[in-house]
């Protein structure tokens, strides 16, 4: 599971997935799509630490997502968008899609905090950035799809960065170096669905990976994240007057 700190809950092909005119919506009224998700990323993690400071039991760095969870965030953006699309135009049926997705949005909401937050209890937060340099090498001309990981000193892997993709017009090689002070993968592929693990051991911090002459291999596939150890859940209490 990715960490909810992490972000990229969802992306927008998620949102044209859910709703297949937000795409034209966000054109005609001039809505950033990318800061909506942005802004329901926000107020999602806002919720659960309100929630974790009642119940207690983990911090929102250790809160990992899960599927209910992308679907609160996506409802909750596509809320975010007919609410601003309504008061630009005042247009009824902007505000027919708004209220929908509150609804929506609202009623995930529940359904994520009582059915309680999945947690990690050694949370490894994934790269926030990679840096690529095309060199002076033997390989010819092609196009690369990477993905770094963090993995802590006992092995534990964290969710894959966002996905880099670059292309060479001619012969070259390719270096890797992810800032910071922890070890590392990296996840290489010539296509997008073709992206695995191209280094036998983590990579220490401060190292440099290099393609090999012989390109890229086949390794394994990047998995989603950590497995959760743990959930939080809502404390019965008993009120009296």
């Amino acid at each position: 599971m990715a960490l909810l700190v992490d972000g990229d809950l969802n992306r927008i092909e998620d949102l044209k997935a859910q709703d297949a005119s937000v795409m034209d919506v966000a054109a005609s009224e001039g809505i950033d799509l990318e800061e909506k998700l942005k802004l329901a990323w926000q107020e999602v993690q806002a919720e659960v630490e309100f929630f974790l400071a009642q119940e207690g039991g983990a911090a929102l760095e250790q809160v990992a997502v899960s599927m209910a969870m992308k679907s609160w965030h996506v409802w909750k953006t596509l809320e975010a968008v007919y609410r601003d699309a309504f008061f630009s135009q005042l247009n009824d049926r902007y505000g027919q899609r708004w209220r929908h997705w509150v609804s929506m949005a609202e009623k995930q909401r529940v359904r994520v905090l009582e059915m309680g937050l999945k947690v990690i209890s050694r949370p490894v937060r994934r790269p926030t950035g990679m840096e690529v340099e095309i060199t002076a090498g033997e390989q010819p001309a092609g196009s690369y799809w990477l993905q770094v990981t963090h993995v802590d000193d006992s092995g534990q892997e964290s969710a894959p960065s966002r996905v880099r993709a670059l292309g060479a017009v001619g012969p070259h090689g390719l270096t890797v170096v992810v800032p910071g002070t922890m070890r590392w993968n990296v996840y290489a592929g010539t296509s997008p669905d073709a992206v695995t693990l191209q280094n036998a051991e983590p990579m220490a911090a401060g190292t440099t990976w290099v393609m090999p002459a012989a390109g890229l291999w086949a390794g394994r596939e990047a998995e989603s994240g950590q497995i959760a150890d743990g959930t939080v859940r809502r404390v019965p209490r008993n009120w009296r007057g």
